[in-house]
This record gives structure tokens, C-alpha cells and sequence, in this order.
């Protein structure tokens, strides 16, 4: 039995093709259910926390991102899993992993990221427990794409006919940015940018308390920036106000920041995408400096991103293979 497994794994949020989750959580023998998702591995047991951890660029330096995958491949085998246990009682699914890092780390830590699904700190068969389900799996093979660039090839077919097109992946912490050139990453021009939604909120934080009042949640904030009816009922104008000022402020200056870069956001088509693309969506319009913007409002992209392209470099295989 086999299944391909998409996970985009950012540094604030993972995102599967249907589902994402917070990429930290917490640890311990003994963690009662109480709502939350748990997973019990290696004589540990785990449940997933919203809090904001060091960025990892090399994401094979320790377990994090490998328990978060468990949870992610959990999460998209929940519906089936019952089902495949029926089929194969004594067996184990075998997982083809698809998986991504920004452009800038990808030709650094791609081999690494790889092997670390693989290699001999986890090998054979892997089991777990999953919200109190047995989990029995195998992860075969991991193959890495890059980021950004996978999202972008979601819209493929509303990037036609554009010569230069700029891509700007708006994460927890970090800014991605590409130039495509007829549809190919422009290697000359990409960098990435710590102007990430972490660092907004981290500055509103710092005028809340500089003003004398408390930290806001992450999640507050984020109903505020996406005009949540219940949050903007519930909170006071002031801090509504600090809020959207501190996110004017800052969508300013990441786009100056952007085009001081060698990004043409007056001429050339710019694609929005991530998370942080989706909260600011507003305030990115009302700067006037974006002409031809697209947003990709869909989270998942990257990870939707990455089955297209495994799909696609299969299919050239196939091709190859019978001569095609």
C-alpha cells in the first residue's frame, strides 16, 4: 500500500494539500487529550502549541521537523487510515514524501532534507500512535522541491503571456523573493528578507508595551488584519488602531525593502503567496506601489505546488522510459 504525502514545512506553520497546523509543540510522557491532536512516538507524546520558536534553516538539525511531519502525514491519512489498516492488518503504508525549501537553502540542504527522512535515525517501519489510533508507516522515498517556485506553478496558467514575473512568498519569518523569467527562476535575482508576519507582530507587541499595556496573541492580531467581525466587535479602537498602524507601516517599508532589491513592482507582474499575503492582502493594495498584483490566497499552495511537479517529472520518466 502507497500513498504520496505533500508538506510545505514553513518555520511558523506546516501545510499539507488539506490541512495546516502550528510548527511547534510540546513534549512530554504524560499530555492528556483535551481537544488537541497527540501523538505518541518513541516512548514520547506530543501535541501541537502556537508559539513562536527559532528560525531552522537546516531543518534536519534535530527531531522538530520530523515529528511535525508525523502529524502532517497523520493528518492526511486520518480519513483513510482506518480503512487501509482493514486492507493491510499486518502491514504498513508506504509514504512517497514530498517536501520543499526556500530557493535560497535549496541547493544547500536539499540532499540533507532527503536523506533525514530516510536515512538511519529513522529507518524501516515507523510506528505510532495518532489521537489514540495505531499508525504503521514507511517513508520510502523524500524528494525536495523548492519553494515559491512551487507555489507559482499552482497559477501557471495566469502567468502566460507575462515576460518578467516577481515572486514574493510571505512566511512567518521570512520574505522569499524570485524572479521568473518566462515562467524559469532568475537564480541572479532571489533573496530572502526577515520581514516575515513573526516580525510585524513582534513589533506590535513592542508599541503595546512601550504604550504600557500587554502583549497581544498571535491569533488577535491576525483576526484584526483579516477584519474579523468578532474581533474587531470585541477589541477596543485603540488597539485595533495600533494594529493596522503597525501593519501599514510595516507592509511599507518590506516593499521598499523589495525593490531596493532589483524588484520592479511598478512594471512587472508580482504574485503575493503564503500566509503572510493573505493577512496583509490590504494593506500590500492600498500602498499604491504594486501595480500588476496577484494574490494566491490558498495556504496550501506549495505543498499543492509540489505534487505537480512530482507529478510532472514522473510523467517526463514514463516517457523517457517507453520512448516516447
Amino acid at each position: 500500500m502507497k500513498r504520496v504525502v505533500s508538506i510545505d514545512h514553513g518555520n511558523r506553520m506546516i501545510k499539507s494539500e488539506h490541512h495546516s497546523f502550528p510548527s511547534s509543540f510540546v513534549e512530554s510522557k504524560y499530555i492528556p487529550s483535551i481537544g488537541g491532536d497527540v501523538l505518541s512516538y518513541g516512548g514520547k507524546t506530543y501535541t501541537l502549541v502556537d508559539q513562536n520558536l527559532p528560525v531552522q534553516n537546516d531543518k534536519s538539525e534535530n527531531s522538530r521537523y520530523f515529528i511535525l511531519s508525523l502529524f502532517a502525514i497523520s493528518k492526511e491519512l486520518a480519513n483513510e487510515a482506518e480503512m487501509l489498516r482493514k486492507l493491510t492488518p499486518d502491514g504498513h503504508i508506504n509514504i512517497e514524501l514530498l517536501i520543499g525549501l526556500p530557493l535560497l537553502h535549496y541547493e544547500i540542504y536539499r540532499d540533507k532534507f532527503e536523506r533525514y527522512f530516510t536515512d538511519t535515525d529513522h529507518p524501516g517501519v515507523i510506528q505510532y500512535e495518532f489521537n489514540g489510533k495505531p499508525y504503521s508507516i514507511r517513508i520510502t522515498n523524500a524528494y525536495a522541491f523548492p519553494q515559491a517556485y512551487s507555489a507559482a506553478i499552482t497559477v501557471l496558467d495566469k502567468l502566460k503571456g507575462s515576460n518578467i514575473v516577481n515572486i514574493i512568498d510571505l512566511g512567518g519569518f521570512t520574505v522569499d523573493c524570485l524572479q521568473l523569467i518566462k515562467i524559469k527562476p532568475n537564480m541572479t535575482l532571489c533573496t530572502s528578507l526577515y520581514w516575515g508576519v513573526n516580525e510585524l507582530f513582534q513589533s506590535i507587541n513592542d508599541q503595546m508595551r512601550s504604550l504600557g499595556g500587554k502583549d497581544i496573541s498571535n491569533s488577535i492580531i491576525e483576526g484584526i488584519l483579516k477584519k474579523d467581525p468578532a474581533d474587531l466587535a470585541e477589541y477596543s479602537e485603540k488597539r485595533i488602531a495600533a494594529i493596522t498602524s503597525a501593519a501599514t507601516s510595516h507592509t511599507e517599508r518590506m516593499l521598499a525593502e523589495i525593490e531596493q532589491k532589483g524588484f520592479d513592482l511598478e512594471e512587472d507582474r508580482t504574485v503575493f503567496m503564503g500566509g503572510g499575503s493573505i493577512l496583509l492582502n490590504e494593506y500590500i493594495k492600498k500602498t499604491g506601489k504594486v501595480k500588476k498584483p496577484l494574490f494566491v490566497n490558498d495556504i496550501h499552495a506549495n505543498a499543492k505546488g509540489y505534487r505537480l511537479l512530482y507529478e510532472m517529472e514522473k510523467s517526463k520518466s514514463n516517457r523517457q522510459l517507453h520512448g516516447a
